[in-house]
């Protein structure tokens, strides 16, 4: 896995730098000052970019700009103090945010979750109102390529309606009615909460 992490040249940064290392090729992973991101990413590929928020906040705006010209997972190492949710509007690829003061273990299942299509957030950075369900339409289920089985259970489960009793009305098993709604999330690239299901 080819790894680049945009950290300053500090002590904190060499230290994750390491812990890269020692979890994947040293070879494969490679520390760049950010203001460099842009040079860097046309001239390589990577399976995933790793920005360290304190060392590119000065450049912030350029360092977006160049993560938003490629397709390659981002994550940020950040702080609750960064306001997570205005990170996520500034990198609309990003597909994590840890906390910088997280274990180790933590971080690098995080790599491996994002590298392999996932997300992952060291906290609740959206809220449920960034997600209102007034805004699933028919248009959304359309561009989410929701069945129009998935639509009948996602209009049910915003009814407040559970798997058990989904299942009934259709039925179907419970464990049935469980995979549809993780295949709508997954459509839909939400999480239950931020669809205030369960």
């Amino acid at each position: 896995m080819k790894v680049l992490f945009l950290g300053a040249d500090n002590l904190s940064c060499h230290g994750v730098s390491y812990l890269l290392g020692m979890h994947f090729d040293k070879e494969s992973v490679k520390l760049l000052a950010p203001e460099n991101a842009a040079h860097e990413l046309y001239r390589h590929q990577y399976d995933i970019v790793i920005v360290d928020y304190e060392s590119a906040e000065k450049n912030l705006s350029d360092v977006a700009h160049a993560l938003n010209d490629i397709t390659i997972p981002v994550l940020i190492l950040a702080t609750r103090k960064h306001n997570p949710e205005c990170l996520h509007k500034q990198f609309p690829f990003l597909q994590g945010i840890v906390d910088r003061d997280s274990n180790a273990d933590f971080f690098i299942k995080a790599i491996h979750i994002i590298v392999a299509g996932g997300y992952c957030y060291s906290w609740e950075v959206f809220s449920q109102r960034s997600y209102p369900s007034s805004n699933l339409n028919d248009e959304a289920y359309k561009n989410a390529g929701l069945t129009a089985r998935e639509r009948e259970i996602l209009d049910m489960y915003l009814a407040g309606e559970t798997n058990k009793s989904i299942s009934v009305r259709l039925s179907r098993s419970e464990k049935t009615i469980s995979a549809h709604k993780s295949n709508i999330l997954k459509k839909l690239g939400m999480k239950r909460w931020q669809l205030g299901i369960h």
